[in-house]
């Protein structure tokens, strides 16, 4: 993507946005339109809500349009004899090759034997063709057979083993599940000297286990054995692969204040890594840090890292964890969901609003990872006169909101009933909430008193039993969530209060106590008419959220991982405009 191209995007985001946005709603063919119901629960059909977007824009002459890439020339010099071989070489030239998740969900990869990129195909396991995925891990070489296997891992924790071909996957090898009870999983390459990869992951209390490679693909780690503490401290974790040429992967890391830190591979499979050692401060000006393997052929692993332009650097190793000046790689990538080898785990299930016109046509609007929408955004459809509506996080395997609509006492899932028994005032779909990786919605009745129900994770949702949370909720005017706000890795719920007070409830994982007690982020928040939240638009996997005031103007809070009055930066200028729609979610 060019410069100008970029510039163009956010001007539109700025102000002339609104203006495409009422243009493509009212070209919309009106066959195509669903047409609006009666608010009456016997003979209302909503329709099923947006779905994904299905294609990215089209560059000339009919291509996808890719980020750009600009390859590091190669080294001359020998390379080390224990260097450890490529993670995702999935073209057999001895060069790792990037896979990327665009924001429409479409996985690409760029080959460096033809530098050219290519729709890249993982089979899946979900019996939905739409599912996708939260991580996709670069797990090298699991069975000896010198071709790179890949790693996939799905909302609700399934963690799935394919070898990685050139352009596709194979079937499934291997899967198991429970890895969601992980805030992080880390493909390192081999730590413990063996040869075979091996996988760190970083549980909710800070915690790091280590999973032991076995060399079978049919039963690729062994058992998890505790190997530190006090992890939680880190808002990336980079598995780097190969860093200083001894063949044992080694690990980045950044703390929320923008240090970079060193941890060398020992080949110990109890103390796997030896004490941090600081490489330089500055780093938060990157939301992505990815560990891409070596980029230039001289056996060391080097890092990329993304702008919150959306422009890649790649960074060279030099030795001992130290790295070179950043050296242009590319630009677009702010197109991108995540990329393999990321050092964060992208937050899943939202990216995306939708704003209600006077007419009840919905615009939907897709986040990208550098502060802005994409542009235009797209007729959705049209919402039912009369109905309650939220735009769920994460309800079932398609990585994006989920339509949900309150007709009555009817609840409407992709335009399916689910309950005949929805009396409630207000409904959010923040996410998963008691910690088995499915999206759950919150309701609150006339009373005050606000329930959870737990999601199943289905296309067509149904929820179990509701679980009480607490009383006294009418005290709020505004409840809004979509993934983690903390910093920790779960889902979150932001409640304004009749004085404009903002207060973060923390999610615990727990179904019987989903939320910790309230902690204030924030004061003056009555000046706005509208909260609404995109989940993460501006790449850093936390969520971020979106404030309007009543001539329009709707400015920006990223989140930072941090507490308090700090868990949001000062507010930035989204746009103005945004009056256009009667309510937003």
């Amino acid at each position: 993507m060019t410069s100008s191209h970029r510039g163009r995007l956010r001007a539109l985001a700025a102000g002339g946005v609104l203006a495409l946005a009422v243009s493509a709603l009212t070209a919309a063919p009106s066959s195509a339109a669903p047409q609006p119901g009666i608010p009456d629960s016997t003979t209302v059909q909503p329709s099923a809500g947006p779905a994904a977007d299905s294609v990215s824009e089209a560059a000339p002459g009919g291509d996808r349009e890719y980020p750009s890439v600009v390859l590091p020339g190669r080294a001359t010099g020998p390379v080390p004899q224990a260097a450890a071989k490529p993670r995702h070489d999935v073209d057999g030239d001895g060069i790792s090759d990037m896979i990327v998740m665009e924001y429409d969900q479409t996985t690409a990869v760029y080959l460096s034997s033809i530098k050219t990129w290519s729709e890249y195909t993982i089979s899946k396991t979900d019996p939905d063709p739409s599912a996708s995925f939260k991580d996709l891990l670069p797990v090298g070489d699991v069975g000896g057979t010198t071709k790179a296997e890949l790693l996939s891992l799905s909302f609700d924790g399934v963690l799935t083993l394919y070898e990685a071909g050139m352009t596709s996957t194979s079937a499934p090898l291997w899967s198991g599940r429970g890895w969601q009870i992980y805030n992080r999983v880390m493909a390192t390459g081999d730590l413990t000297g063996d040869r075979h990869p091996d996988l760190l992951a970083r549980d909710y209390a800070g915690d790091m286990w280590l999973y032991t490679g076995t060399g079978s693909v049919s039963k690729p780690f062994n058992g998890r054995v505790k190997v530190g503490s006090g992890w939680g401290i880190y808002d990336q974790l980079v598995g780097a692969g190969d860093v200083d040429g001894d063949g044992l992967g080694d690990v980045f890391t950044r703390t929320l204040n923008g240090e970079l830190w060193f941890h060398k591979g020992t080949g110990s499979a109890t103390a796997p890594l030896k004490a941090r050692v600081s490489v330089g401060t500055g780093w938060n000006t990157y939301n992505v840090i990815t560990g891409s393997d070596d980029g230039d052929g001289d056996g060391l692993s080097d890092l990329l890292a993304r702008d919150r332009d959306g422009v890649e650097y790649w960074f060279k190793s030099v030795g001992g964890g130290k790295l070179a000046a950043p050296a242009y790689f590319g630009s677009g990538y702010e197109l991108n969901k995540f990329i393999v080898g990321a050092g964060t785990t992208p937050l899943y299930g939202k990216a995306q609003n939708l704003g209600t016109e006077a007419d009840n046509d919905l615009a939907k609007y897709s986040a990208l990872a550098n502060g802005d929408y994409r542009t235009p955004p797209v007729w959705a459809g049209k919402e039912t006169p009369g109905s309650r509506t939220t735009y769920a996080t994460g309800l079932n395997s398609r990585n994006h909101g989920t339509y949900v609509q309150n007709i009555g006492s009817d609840l409407y899932i992709q335009g399916e009933r689910v309950s005949t028994t929805w009396n409630y005032t207000v409904t959010v779909g923040p996410g998963d909430l008691t910690g088995d990786g499915k999206g759950d919605l919150l309701s609150r009745d006339s009373g005050g008193t606000l329930w959870l129900h737990p999601g199943d994770g289905a296309l067509v949702t149904k929820f179990g039993a509701r679980i009480k949370v607490g009383t006294g909720w009418n005290g709020y005017d505004a409840l809004v969530g979509a993934g983690d706000y903390s910093g920790d890795g779960r889902p979150d719920l932001l409640a304004r209060d009749t004085s404009g007070r903002l207060f973060l409830f923390k999610g615990t994982g727990t179904a019987t106590a989903p939320f910790a007690a309230r902690e204030q982020v924030g004061s003056g928040f009555n000046q706005y008419d509208k909260l609404f939240v995109p989940g993460d638009i501006d790449g850093d996997s936390k969520g971020d959220l979106l404030c309007r005031l009543p001539n329009g103007v709707v400015y920006r809070y990223s989140s930072t991982g941090k507490t308090g009055t700090a868990t949001f930066a000062a507010r930035v200028k989204f746009g103005t405009g945004w009056d256009l729609y009667k309510n937003i979610v």
